[in-house]
């Protein structure tokens, strides 16, 4: 093969890679990508509602009246008519000591009271007819009033062998059983102790910290001061949706502990149903400050980033856009936003997952119903959310 002949199957050969490469890049080009879908989204307006500002304070309950049963007289334990535990009320009789012997001290002392009254008033008609002297009237009068005070403390000894519930309330154990003698003693033997738990306390302390950020959310503690025996307040035990137990301000201290750094408010709860039990823990709300409109969305619709918390909106165009808010407290479901949205606008309350920025959207509109608040309903539990 000449030289010729060489160069025409190089020029063949060259022209067949050629037009292969051109195959192979045509086969190659992309298609372009279909075009998604709008993502389906779900709009509501904020809802436009009157709040007021809390605070959600740890507390304990206490009941309102506490005394220990003691016996005053001794003598053996004859009788407890009541059950560990149960329901009394006031004037019920609860423990029984012997009698027999403050009877007998009663019967004693009241025939000698009487002969002093018969001689007191001998002597006295004697006097009166110049039959007798002054000095015997006068001893007359003294022994018919040490016979008096005599018969009295008597008549109180024998009272003392019936110990009575002093209120109404709940009884503890008994701690004395029957047939144990009481012996004398100067505080008293302690036989079981009652509670009154309706109305109850509950106790709860703000820290210096709390009450400084009081102070300058309220603008002053006038409303802790004035507000004692006025302000209601609400409280709720662990497993409680929201503030069931309504009862109002019964204490606030006029300065801090200076040992604990806290300063102390109380709650008088009517505790009508006796769910609150003393010693168990609570929290409690306290509103402050004037009732005001405010805007709310629902919780979940809140995002956050560095940036801070933000939703979208839907605007005319159809398109979502990110706008920038400022929130406030929670109230039950819905979230307040302070600053960044108007009751018009149109805010994402489900759908974020294929939602982006700047691209249509095909949005479904719905309402949001009002938050319940502590005291006009079973509102979810308020939790104090950041800016």
């Amino acid at each position: 093969m000449n030289w010729m002949s060489i160069s025409k199957v190089s020029r063949f050969g060259a022209a067949a890679v050629g037009v292969l490469v051109a195959l192979g890049l045509a086969g190659c080009e992309k298609k372009a990508p279909p075009e998604q879908p709008p993502a389906k989204v779900t709009v509501a307006p904020p809802v436009k509602q009157t709040v007021q500002n809390y605070v959600v304070f740890d507390g304990t309950a206490a009941p309102l009246l506490y005394v220990s049963l003691e016996a005053r007289v001794p003598g053996y334990l004859e009788q407890i008519l009541f059950k560990d535990g149960a329901k009394v009320n006031k004037g019920d009789l609860l423990f029984v000591i012997e009698q027999d012997q403050y009877k007998q001290e009663v019967a004693l002392n009241q025939a000698i009271y009487d002969e002093a009254k018969i001689e007191f008033d001998r002597q006295s008609t004697l006097l009166a007819q110049k039959a007798t002297s002054q000095a015997a009237v006068d001893s007359a009068r003294s022994k018919l009033q040490q016979a008096q005070a005599n018969l009295a403390l008597a008549q109180i000894n024998l009272g003392y062998t019936e110990v009575r519930a002093p209120f109404d309330g709940v009884m503890g154990r008994h701690l004395i059983d029957v047939g144990n003698y009481l012996g004398a003693s100067p505080d008293g033997i302690k036989l079981a102790d009652i509670r009154q738990i309706q109305p109850l306390y509950i106790y709860f302390s703000m820290s210096q910290t709390e009450l400084l950020a009081y102070i300058k959310m309220a603008g002053g503690t006038d409303n802790l001061g004035q507000g004692v025996g006025k302000l209601p307040i609400f409280a709720a035990l662990q497993g409680d949706q929201g503030f069931p137990h309504e009862g109002v301000l019964d204490f606030a201290a006029s300065d801090l502990d200076i040992n604990t750094g806290t300063l102390q408010l109380r709650g008088q709860f009517a505790n009508r149903d006796g769910a609150i039990v003393p010693g168990v823990y609570a929290s409690v709300l306290v509103y402050y400050g004037n009732k005001r409109d405010a805007l709310l969305v629902p919780f979940e619709a809140v995002l956050r980033d560095q940036q801070g918390p933000y939703v979208f909106v839907v605007g005319q165009d159809k398109k979502a856009a990110r706008q920038n808010i400022t929130t406030g407290q929670q109230f039950g479901h819905l979230i307040e936003v302070s600053k960044g949205l108007s009751d018009s606008d149109q805010v994402v309350i489900n759908g974020f997952v294929t939602l982006s920025v700047g691209k249509p959207v095909d949005a479904q509109t719905s309402k949001v119903e009002p938050a319940e608040l502590p005291g006009t309903g079973a509102a979810a539990k308020p939790v104090a959310a950041g800016s």
